[in-house]
């Protein structure tokens, strides 16, 4: 097997033995069923696509804190990184195992609230196509801030320090949307561009599937895991 392979697994299997992995995802979950029937469904009668979006919007906020929490895993443990570090392990087949075992955790997470938005019908009808797409969103903006998380990760030496971080640089994009209303082209325009949420999931959650959003967030999570790439194989060379 290879060595990519190796890391994939073995870090996929942290997730599935430890206990934090699954009081994550019962966190997601619960905090995804409390935001449908406490904020997006209300005390009001919204039409479905609204409650629908409403409910995307916050689910992917809880995607972002929860890929800032799992920014954990994706930094070497202090007692495992001499190992890992001398190991003949490439630096990319270390930042992409454990990046691919935590997407993959984090969309069994996602996909676990699906059957939230059925709940929908209970006020009418939503379009299954524009539940796919919201939830296609969603996993979009989890590889994003994973690759963002990658690369705070390998930055950082502390696990609390990770997940501190992935979250004030997540929350900073986000906040350029709105520093982009007080800005003038072409800064505007790239705040917004740039905010994963607020700016390039809004046409996932309304259930339209654009490339230039998809390509952004694909860029995004290359960037992040080039980064991190680059950074873990200059610390391995430093003595």
């Amino acid at each position: 097997m290879s060595a990519l392979g190796t890391v994939f697994r073995r870090e996929l299997g942290v997730y599935f033995r430890t206990p934090s992995g699954w009081i994550l995802a019962a966190l997601v979950v619960g905090l995804d069923a409390l935001q449908l029937n406490g904020v997006a469904m209300g005390n009001e009668r919204r039409p479905s696509a609204h409650v629908l979006e409403i409910f995307l919007l916050n689910a992917a906020f809880l995607t972002q804190a929860a890929a800032a929490v799992l920014a954990t895993r994706l930094q070497l443990d202090p007692r495992e990184a001499p190992l890992w570090l001398s190991a003949p392990v490439r630096a990319r087949d270390l930042v992409l195992g454990r990046f691919g075992a935590a997407f993959v955790w984090l969309t069994l997470i996602t996909l676990a609230s699906l059957p939230l938005p059925a709940l929908i019908y209970v006020h009418g009808h939503v379009s299954f196509a524009h539940v796919l797409v919201g939830y296609a969103g969603l996993l979009l903006v989890a590889a994003s801030s994973l690759g963002v998380a990658s690369a705070v990760a390998t930055l950082t030496r502390r696990p609390l320090s990770a997940v501190l971080a992935t979250a004030g640089v997540l929350a900073a994009l986000e906040l350029g949307y709105y520093v982009a209303t007080t800005t003038s082209p072409p800064w505007r325009d790239w705040l917004r561009d740039l905010a994963p949420v607020w700016g390039r999931h809004q046409s996932f959650r309304r259930g339209l599937l654009s490339t230039a959003d998809l390509a952004t967030f694909v860029v995004m999570a290359a960037l992040g895991l080039t980064l991190a790439t680059r950074l873990l194989a200059r610390r391995r060379e430093s003595p």
